[in-house]
């Protein structure tokens, strides 16, 4: 979340100025691209005959793409800036002039945007009369703060796109990478990596486990996903030879622990809480009771344990209804950022600062602070990954077919998203310059006689 400072502070001026320059840039490669493939491989092609004239003529032409498909993607950055640069003056024009209104009214106005009185006043009971002018401040600074942020989200986003137009050389495709949510845009923003981040590594049936939490709680995929992702390192961190979530009872806690159960001990892929499990269970009877007619709230501990950790979906279940009893009190709970710092610690303190600070993390302190940054790192890879698997599976295999012709032959590529497992494929495009072709191989030799 972009704070007040970041706001103020924030010089549209210098991406325009960088947009203008890359303008500039990209007139040029179009010049470049026009000379490389109009004038000299057309000259190329009419004085020299013969197969070397026929590949000098070819090499001109790629020379061309690679200008051409330059300026598309410079043209694309420049109006990343630009855009940037529109929406950021403007909000910052709301704050500066909502900033100069409560200093009128004598107000305080924090880095998060909060607004407050500077002085206790005297009012009759129940008025509300004199709030009238911190809420209105409020309301702007808020507002502007958040297309701010969006606009700075957007903008992150469309750079990965652009920054991934590197791979691309066929003028043609780099136009298809360019339209938003297009295959080939949702492949190249994955084919970066995840900016060493651990994948969530759990089984397609815990994938499905999560989309039918979602649908029964109306919890979202996102969040759900950012909490196994979150809870994940806690198994890792514990036992780094580990490389992911347990699929099954037994691979870390022992039959030993069914003897002598923690009330503290975190259990399952999301890292619950014996006594919060039951909570949640008490409080949504009815979703936990089987078809049996037994209610898992009157499990043993010794079997509570048992079961969360044999049925890692039922886990998952627990998390969303967990979640959606948190969000109940909508204070301090208000978006799936401050949902995910809840889930660690459902405190008065927490939601208070959550209400004060909205989704901005750096005022934060301890462990609130960095899970709500852990949440703005992860949070762009999810919605890639999301993205890329609500493509078709042709779509997605098209896209790794565009990627291959672009990647030279032989070479390997990867798509990777956050969950799921990377989609690969190879090469076939030309090859690098001064890359020597496999020759063949030595002559068989006959046998030796004894």
């Amino acid at each position: 979340m972009v704070s007040v400072p970041e706001l103020k502070q924030a010089d549209p001026g210098k991406w325009r100025a960088a947009a203008d320059d890359a303008v500039a840039v990209a007139k040029q490669c179009d010049g470049l691209a026009t000379y490389a493939r109009e004038d000299v491989a057309r000259t190329v092609n009419r004085c020299w005959v013969g197969e070397s004239g026929r590949a000098a003529t070819e090499r001109f032409v790629r020379h061309a793409d690679d200008y051409e498909t330059s300026a598309l993607a410079l043209r694309a950055m420049a109006k990343v800036y630009d855009d940037l640069a529109e929406v950021i003056t403007a909000a910052q024009r709301d704050l500066n002039s909502a900033l100069d209104y409560a200093r009128s009214h004598d107000l305080k106005v924090d880095d998060s945007g909060r607004v407050q009185l500077s002085h206790p006043v005297m009012v009759p009971p129940g008025s509300t009369e004199h709030l009238e002018p911190a809420n209105h401040a409020q309301g702007i600074i808020v507002e502007a703060l958040r297309r701010a942020t969006q606009a700075d989200t957007e903008a992150a986003r469309a750079l990965r796109t652009v920054e991934g137009l590197t791979a691309i050389s066929d003028p043609k495709l780099a136009k298809e990478a360019l339209t938003p949510g297009s295959p080939l845009a949702v492949a190249l923003a994955l084919s970066g990596g995840i900016d060493g981040l651990h994948p969530i590594n759990v089984s397609p049936a815990q994938f499905a486990a999560v989309d039918r939490a979602a649908a029964e709680t109306g919890i979202s995929r996102k969040l759900l996903l950012a909490i196994l992702w979150q809870e994940q390192q806690w198994y890792q961190n514990l036992s780094p030879s580990l490389k992911g979530p347990l699929p099954e009872f037994g691979r870390f806690f022992d039959w030993t622990l069914e003897e002598s159960v923690k009330p503290d001990k975190s259990l399952g892929i999301t890292h619950m809480k014996p006594d919060t499990a039951r909570d949640v269970m008490r409080s949504n009877q009815r979703a936990f009771t089987l078809p049996d007619g037994t209610y898992l709230g009157d499990l043993s501990d010794a079997e509570l344990t048992k079961y969360i950790e044999k049925n890692p979906d039922e886990d998952i279940r627990l998390s969303a209804y967990l979640l959606q009893d948190i969000q109940r009190n909508p204070y301090g709970a208000r978006t799936d950022k401050q949902l995910f710092t809840l889930y660690a610690a459902d405190t008065p303190a927490v939601r208070e600062l959550n209400e004060q600070y909205g989704d901005e993390s750096d005022n934060r302190g301890g462990d609130i602070r960095t899970r709500g940054r852990n949440w703005d790192k992860v949070e762009p890879h999810l919605d890639d990954a999301m993205a890329w698997y609500a493509l078709t599976g042709e779509e997605r295999a098209n896209a790794i077919r565009q990627l291959e012709s672009q990647t030279p032959a032989g070479h390997h590529l990867s798509v990777d998203p956050i969950y799921g497992g990377p989609h690969t494929g190879v090469g076939t495009g030309p090859a690098e310059p001064g890359t020597p072709s496999p020759g063949p191989g030595p002559a068989p030799q006959p046998p030796r006689s004894n």
